[in-house]
C-alpha cells in the first residue's frame, strides 16, 4: 500500500504544480483592474511551464501559460524586456523564435527578482547607451541561455534556423558572450 501511495504521489505532484494555470488565467483575466505584483508569481510559473514542456498548442495548460505571458507582455509591469540586437535579429519571427526568446528573457528577469532579490529594470539610464547597460546585457544573455537550452533539445519542438545555429554552438562551447555582444 505504501509503495502504491508513493508511486501515485510521484506521478501526481508534478501535475499539480502547473495544473492551475488554466483556472489562474481565467481568474486573472476576469480581474477588472489586475495588479501585476499580485500575479508576478503566476507569470513566472507560466514561463517556467513553457520551458519545462515541449511546444504543444493542443495542450490547454500550455496554451494557458502562453496566454498568461501574452496578457502581461504589453502591459506596464515594471518588467521591461530588451528585445533587440544581433541575436534577436537572427531569430525567425515566423516560427515563434522571437516570441520564445522574449518569454525566456521574462523568465530570467522574474527568476532573478523572485528567487535572488536581484531587480533588472532595463530602463534607460541618463548618459548610458541602453544596449550597453549592465542590466540590459544581463537580461539578454540570461534569456538567450534559457532559450538556447530549450531549442537545443529537439524534443521541445522548436526548431532553430540556420542564422541562429552559430549561437547554439557558441552556447554549447561556453563562448556565447564572446559573439553575443560583438
Amino acid at each position: 500500500m505504501i509503495k502504491k501511495t508513493f508511486l501515485l504521489a510521484l506521478i501526481c505532484i508534478p501535475l499539480f504544480g502547473y495544473s492551475q494555470l488554466s483556472s489562474s488565467f481565467m481568474e486573472m483575466k476576469s480581474d477588472p483592474e489586475p495588479d501585476f505584483t499580485k500575479y508576478e508569481q503566476l507569470l513566472f510559473e507560466a514561463t517556467e511551464y513553457i520551458f519545462d514542456n515541449p511546444v504543444n498548442f493542443k495542450s490547454q495548460e500550455y496554451v494557458s501559460a502562453c496566454r498568461i505571458v501574452d496578457f502581461w507582455k504589453n502591459e506596464d509591469t515594471g518588467v521591461n524586456i530588451p528585445t533587440f540586437g544581433k541575436f534577436y535579429n537572427s531569430l525567425n519571427p515566423k516560427s515563434n523564435q522571437r516570441y520564445f526568446y522574449m518569454v525566456a528573457i521574462m523568465n530570467y528577469i522574474l527568476n532573478e527578482k523572485l528567487n535572488n532579490e536581484h531587480i533588472l529594470k532595463n530602463t534607460k539610464v541618463e548618459g548610458q547607451k541602453f544596449s550597453q547597460q549592465e542590466d540590459v546585457r544581463e537580461s539578454q544573455i540570461g534569456g538567450a541561455r534559457i532559450f538556447l537550452d530549450y531549442v537545443s533539445n529537439q524534443e521541445n519542438n522548436l526548431p532553430i534556423n540556420s542564422k541562429s545555429k552559430k549561437f547554439v554552438k557558441a552556447h554549447k562551447k561556453g563562448t556565447l558572450e564572446d559573439i553575443f555582444f560583438d
